[in-house]
């Protein structure tokens, strides 16, 4: 993931990515992010969902002096999630985690469960599929970006050479037509005013 994404994620989520950017002997935080920017809105939403879950369960009432107090960290019952690692693996999120309970658990299945569905590189709409070994989850599009970056395209965009491709195509479709029409009109004896350039052929004589 782009770092300045990574860091958006880690400025509004401090307690849950503390670890980014740590130790690479302490934790696999210490690479970031590992998973494409199309995944920024779904990684938000789950921590976004997970802290607030967090920020509640730590949140108690007193009955005594009618009053919230806040757990405090250290306490057994103080729930906080800490990622361990993010990454993707066989075409979908993985999200590791130290701390939680049952409900933080449930959301990051969901999550990892719905980034099956949504790409990995521009969040459209996607699916998990496989090619040339690998399991990832793309759309039309960057699948189109994918295959034509693996056949060499390096010197424009995908767009660009779709469109030299898509021009090429059209002329060749457009001469193959201008031959056909200038052969169907020879066959009923019609001459057409530019006739179709045909490179002539040459007969062997038969020998006597």
């Amino acid at each position: 993931m782009k770092l300045e994404l990574q860091n958006k994620l880690a400025e509004a989520y401090p307690k849950i990515f503390k670890n980014v950017g740590g130790h690479p002997m302490v934790t696999c935080m210490a690479w970031g992010i590992e998973c494409n920017d199309g995944w920024y809105d779904l990684l938000d939403t789950l921590c976004y969902t997970m802290q607030r879950h967090c920020n509640v369960t730590n949140t108690r009432y007193i009955i005594e002096t009618d009053k919230y107090e806040f757990v405090e960290e250290g306490d057994p019952e103080y729930v906080q999630v800490v990622a361990a690692q993010v990454k993707e693996k066989l075409g979908t999120l993985r999200f590791y985690t130290d701390g939680g309970d049952a409900s933080t658990e449930a959301m990051i299945e969901l999550a990892e469960a719905m980034s099956g569905r949504i790409c990995e590189l521009c969040g459209s709409p996607a699916k998990t599929s496989r090619d040339s070994g690998w399991w990832h989850t793309t759309c039309d599009a960057c699948n189109k970006r994918i295959r034509l970056e693996r056949q060499g395209w390096k010197s424009g965009s995908a767009e660009e050479f779709l469109e030299v491709a898509r021009d090429t195509l059209s002329q060749e479709v457009s001469q193959d037509a201008q031959l056909r029409k200038g052969l169907q009109e020879a066959k009923q004896g019609k001459f057409s005013k530019t006739p179709p350039k045909i490179k002539p052929t040459t007969k062997k004589k038969k020998k006597k």
